[in-house]
């Protein structure tokens, strides 16, 4: 027998790389060579799991030598939810303000950088899941003018639905691109998979008919293929074997259609399993004496200002991932993500603590206060220093508020 592969943890793998750091296949070098034409409006559509976000984050990430870029993600339901999301990306504190003062906040801002010669990109994700009155804050920002020129540019992501509403605004009738990406085929989710694992020099910890059933089982999704590659890499370290083979697969797909009722096609000749039922807590969220929301607790729930969290909590006094909630069979705990301002429970500092129901966690201005059932408070769920980051095993979503969001 081969040489086992080394221990990584999986999360590792599969954390989500840099905006310059992307699997780049033939439909992607296509899209692309697309996208590097100039245009006051780029749209990006696509089915879920295409890799819409990852291509706007590249292109994002290329332009960022010369312009500004500024992101706005998720569902918003008004123009302050708008115009907060840009701010926040800007590292401007809109805190406290009213809408006219943001939109004059954010004009400030763009005819400042426009004086110096700089472009400025607003890339608008999830952009079919605005609401009405956000979508009209959109449609102001691309009438924006300085010196009687376009003020900013836009990167529209979202699904092709999104053509109907965007493909006949003003500024598509003039100067749009439009990109339209395809699920990816088996193949290119296996020179993905390839991809992701030669980072970490895994290549040989897989074999090919197990990539081949990872690809098939992923409908065509790229996040679909990192959750079962991840989870196949987890159950390979707990069997104890030197690769994950066509068994290993099956088994990964029965672990996560148990615990969370994954999306995933069924491998012919699987049995169904039962969904995990088990209690799950909450978080009440707190600010200024005033509580703004209750947010569900998922396996694994990010928190920071940045609305690529599970949950946004938009401070200055947060780090853009402040700390993570996780959850376990055995209850839950907070780890402090080398945050600037730190992580309080009770109202003493902590870098990484069991909870317990009633706890309170004090985040910069944000009071989280801890619900969970008796039955997960019982024991000690955190686990060995090593194994730490593999619970960040497919995050769930759960309802949207429109002051506390939680981010796909």
């Amino acid at each position: 027998m081969g040489e086992a592969p080394k221990l990584v943890s999986p999360a590792r793998v599969f954390a989500r790389p840099t905006a310059d750091q992307i699997w780049l296949g033939p439909s992607q070098q296509a899209a692309l060579s697309q996208l590097s034409r100039p245009a006051r409006l780029r749209l990006i559509v696509g089915p879920p799991s295409s890799g819409k976000s990852t291509l706007a984050q590249y292109v994002a990430s290329q332009a960022a030598a010369d312009s500004v870029v500024l992101q706005c993600r998720g569902s918003k339901s008004d123009a302050t939810a708008v115009l907060t999301s840009l701010l926040l990306s800007a590292d401007l504190g809109p805190w406290d303000l009213s809408e006219v003062e943001q939109r004059n906040l954010l004009t400030v801002f763009v005819q400042q950088r426009r004086s110096q010669g700089r472009r400025v990109l607003a890339v608008v994700d999830d952009a079919e899941t605005l609401k009405p009155a956000a979508s009209e804050e959109m449609a102001r920002l691309m009438a924006f003018r300085v010196d009687q020129r376009p003020a900013i540019e836009m990167l529209v992501v979202g699904r092709t639905s999104l053509l109907k509403d965007w493909g006949t605004s003003p500024a598509a009738e003039t100067d749009a691109l439009v990109c339209e990406v395809a699920s990816p085929t088996v193949d290119d989710l296996v020179g993905y998979l390839d991809w992701r694992l030669a980072r970490f020099d895994l290549q040989t910890a897989i074999t090919p008919v197990a990539a081949q059933m990872m690809a098939r089982l992923s409908g065509g999704r790229f996040a679909a293929a990192d959750v079962l590659c991840q989870m196949a890499l987890l159950v390979l370290r707990q069997l104890c074997l030197e690769r994950v083979d066509a068994r290993v697969v099956r088994q990964a797909m029965a672990t996560l259609v148990a615990r969370q009722g994954a999306k995933l096609e069924p491998d012919r000749g699987m049995g169904e399993t039962e969904v995990d039922a088990r209690p799950q807590g909450h978080l009440l969220i707190s600010r200024g004496g005033k509580v703004m929301a209750k947010v569900a607790l998922a396996e694994r729930t990010l928190v920071g200002r940045s609305e690529h969290n599970d949950l946004c909590l938009p401070s200055p006094y947060l780090s853009r991932h402040h700390a993570v909630l996780v959850g376990t069979p055995e209850g839950y705990y907070v780890v402090d993500l080398h945050s600037a301002n730190g992580v309080a429970l009770n109202g003493r500092r902590v870098e990484r603590a069991v909870l317990c129901d009633q706890d309170v966690l004090t985040l910069g201005p944000y009071r989280l206060k801890v619900q969970i059932p008796e039955v997960l408070a019982t024991t000690s769920p955190l686990p060995n220093a090593d194994s730490l980051a593999e619970t960040a095993v497919m995050p769930q979503q759960t309802e949207e508020n429109s002051a506390v969001r939680r981010v796909k």
